[in-house]
């Protein structure tokens, strides 16, 4: 049927529809009947193209990928290290921002199809791989440097294209170009080192009333479940089992399932900023302050991994909630990188473009490491890659000057 020129315009309207279906409803509640209506066919017209919904959704998947490393490999160009990378991350935010809806599907694979988006992050690094391999010190993992080339522009590109629906002033690609030439570290003697691991403190062991104690045992059940299974997969009667509460009484404590992904996105951004707070709570010096910050990070995903996905697939649920999660973060981030330069600590830039960055490579090297690679731990050289990477940035970690 597709191989003639109305089968194939037919197919192309299909997909043209899914991208608006799947943009409006999320992969979850989008329907192959919701993407027939759209375009006036029935079910039955769909199901002689594509097998069903996830067929749809993958080549829509692949169109994004295929489009991007097309893109990439065709506008690649420099006659050294630097200027490669910075042609290949161009191209990468050039592509998004001309396919925002597309990418911003895409971005909800990893909740479908754990082995697309492995893919995905495969292809797209390791073009950041053939410009750097041989020229990297003895010391500096290759894959871990790639993710954290790549997390400088991740998050730049989600705050600005996706959450604020603006353009991406050139101001802020310009600060993650300077962090990736030359890192953070503005005076440039700062060694990154390891730091002690702490142990995660359990829940308060305050003395809680009856119907505090009800609440938390709730958010408690929840988080397991959405955790374990998703958000999508729980229903509120699996946590009404899990807690062995009644579903009315659950229903005097919270409204909706979505207002409990609410308190508990909540709790684990508390939870990382506490975790940091008590990582840098004893320095002055910003550089030190992003050195131990990272490493509580990096400790912290290892250990609640489940819960970050919950954060994760928030966005997904309702974007209001992950946007929030984020920028609730970056507000206080921008603001302590600011004093870092007023200091002469770390470089003079735009300091939301930086904190956008600093927080890509955290949640890139993490996601590589944690949960497409399902590691449980991270190796000492992984993270002192990272770091070295943040302070000094490709000069710091290449044999020759970039």
């Amino acid at each position: 049927m597709e191989k003639t020129l109305r089968g194939k315009k037919t197919k192309e309207k299909i997909l043209e529809s899914a991208i608006v279906t799947f943009k409006e409803n999320g992969f979850k509640n989008a329907s192959i009947k919701k993407i027939a209506e759209r375009i006036g066919l029935s079910n039955a017209s769909i199901y002689r193209y594509f097998k069903n919904k996830e067929e749809i959704y993958f080549a829509l998947v692949k169109r994004f990928e295929d489009g991007l490393v097309e893109r990439i490999e065709k506008e690649k160009r420099g006659k050294n290290a630097l200027k490669l990378i910075k042609s290949i991350l161009l191209s990468y935010i050039n592509y998004i921002s001309e396919n925002t809806t597309l990418y911003d599907i895409f971005r909800e694979v990893e909740f479908v199809n754990k082995d697309l988006v492995r893919d995905f992050y495969k292809k797209t690094t390791n073009e950041i791989e053939d410009v750097l391999k041989d020229k990297v010190k003895k010391n500096i993992d290759l894959e871990t440097l790639s993710f954290s080339i790549l997390g400088s522009v991740y998050f730049i590109v989600i705050n600005y294209l996706i959450w604020d629906n603006k353009e991406i002033e050139n101001k802020k690609i310009e600060a993650a170009f300077k962090l990736i030439e030359r890192g953070i570290d503005r005076k440039g003697d700062f060694k990154p080192y390891i730091v002690k691991e702490r142990e995660v403190e359990e829940k308060s062991d305050e003395i809680l009333t009856k119907g505090e104690e009800t609440k938390r045992k709730i958010l408690s059940s929840a988080e397991k479940l959405f955790g374990e299974r998703g958000y999508s997969e729980t229903q509120m009667m699996d946590i009404a089992r899990e807690s062995r509460i009644g579903l009315g009484t659950i229903y005097l404590y919270f409204n909706s399932k979505k207002e409990i992904l609410w308190e508990l996105v909540k709790y684990i951004n508390y939870l990382l900023r506490k975790r940091s707070w008590e990582y840098t709570k004893n320095f002055d010096d910003r550089r030190e302050i992003e050195n131990a910050g990272f490493q509580a990070f990096f400790h912290l995903f290892r250990n609640i991994g489940n819960d970050y996905r919950i954060v994760r697939e928030a966005e997904f649920v309702d974007r209001e909630i992950g946007a929030w999660y984020y920028k609730r973060l970056l507000s206080p981030y921008k603001k302590g990188l600011g004093i870092g330069m007023k200091f002469g600590e770390i470089i003079k830039t735009d300091p939301e473009a930086l904190a956008l960055s600093l927080m890509g490579i955290g949640h890139c090297v993490g996601m590589k490491w944690f949960v497409l690679e399902e590691s449980k731990e991270m190796s000492k050289k992984v993270t002192l890659t990272t770091l070295n990477f943040i302070m000094h940035g490709l000069k710091g970690v290449l044999k020759e000057e970039v």
